[in-house]
């Protein structure tokens, strides 16, 4: 299960913004992850809880938004690819070789914690 090291590595990249605004803590962060990552969302989420204890992200909501597959078909353009078909055009059955969008794994949204009244 690599998700545990991408959780890791999520709250590493989520304390760093946190630092450079001076904020303590996040109550959520949003991530983007695409069907052709090799990311499974729902270990992701799993991990995320166990990963984040004793950092500022304990008790953070984990939100994964997935995204699609989009390749480019010579013949149809742009175009949603299946999964289940691999790298090939779903109305002609081309080869789609350019993934054009559906690998990414991004940090897309963080929400600051309202700061306890301790740290104020």
């Amino acid at each position: 299960m690599h998700e545990a090291s991408i959780a890791l590595s999520l709250i590493d990249v989520a304390s760093e913004v946190l630092r450079e605004n001076g904020a303590a803590r996040a109550s959520a962060l949003t991530v983007r992850v695409g069907q052709w990552s090799s990311v499974v969302p729902e270990a992701l989420t799993a991990a995320f809880p166990t990963c984040a204890q004793g950092t500022p992200l304990e008790g953070a909501r984990l939100s994964v938004v997935t995204v699609p597959g989009v390749g480019e078909c010579p013949v149809h353009g742009r175009v949603t690819l299946d999964v289940t078909r691999g790298l090939r055009c779903p109305e002609c059955g081309a080869p789609t070789p350019t993934l054009l969008a559906g690998d990414e794994l991004e940090l897309d949204e963080i929400e600051l914690a309202e700061p306890d009244l301790e740290d104020v």
